[in-house]
């Protein structure tokens, strides 16, 4: 009896341990970029992507929300342990995952009607120019030399504000992920149902590749865990249940 009470204490301790010993980490992100991250709600794309494959390997994540150039100093200060919109400029020195997170298409954006042309990204100099936080340390090179040069150029912390600035006509152009602009556009005609100004039509130019985010960490027994885990649920179907949860909710969010 009292040896099968022991046992019984033994294992109860060991689980105590157990969950006591779980490691958290803490992933910073910008806080602006739905549906990748929804701050508001804990929440998005890669939030959930990456939060399923740490929960593979028994890892629990933690999200820090701030402006993308405050979460790269917060990094580069090894105040986060993981961050995901970031290259190899910015943290020479951190561990990125093999395969990317997310993937985003960064286009231009002008409304038709306007004397906007663009055939390649130094056009882009012409005009009032609006771009996501960092975009001229993230976008391919020839961007940062156009940026310096353009009429006027903004980078945005709040997206949104970027939009709304497009339709106000404050900037011509916009550098912004297709699916954000249109999250953001869907917002403001939900919020602003009898406005013509966000009725107004617009037109996309498709001048950058593509953008492959990955995972970026400190630690490379870290970073060999996330991508574990990340194959892990690639394999066992989460990571497909997780972005059709998302299409299915965009495809009844988004304005065509």
């Amino acid at each position: 009896m009292l040896l099968s009470r022991m046992l019984w204490l033994c294992i109860l301790l060991t689980g105590t341990l157990a969950v006591q010993a779980q490691q958290t980490i803490t992933m910073g992100t910008g806080i602006s970029m739905p549906p990748y991250v929804i701050a508001a709600k804990d929440r998005g794309i890669a939030v959930d992507l990456f939060r399923a494959a740490m929960e593979q390997v028994g890892i629990k994540v933690k999200i820090a929300y701030d402006d993308n150039a405050n979460v790269l100093d917060s990094f580069n200060d090894r105040a986060l342990d993981v961050i995901f919109v970031a290259n190899r400029e910015l943290a020479p020195n951190a561990y990125f995952s093999d395969l990317p997170l997310v993937v985003f298409h960064n286009q231009a954006v002008a409304l038709e009607g306007g004397d906007v042309k663009l055939e390649q990204i130094r056009d882009l100099r012409y005009y009032r120019l609006g771009a996501f936080r960092l975009a001229n340390k993230l976008l391919p090179p020839p961007y940062a030399a156009t940026s310096e040069r353009a009429v006027d150029y903004r980078e945005y912390v709040q997206q949104i504000e970027q939009v709304q600035d497009l339709f106000r006509k404050d900037r011509q152009v916009l550098v912004i992920d297709s699916t954000i602009f249109r999250y953001y556009l869907s917002q403001l005609r939900r919020q602003n149902p009898s406005s013509e100004m966000y009725r107004q039509q617009y037109k996309y130019f498709d001048l950058f590749p593509k953008s492959r985010y990955f995972a970026v960490f400190h630690d490379p027994d870290m970073k060999k865990a996330f991508d574990e885990g990340f194959a892990k649920i690639r394999k066992n179907g989460r990571y497909e249940r997780i972005l059709r949860t998302y299409q299915a909710l965009l495809s009844d969010y988004l304005f065509r």
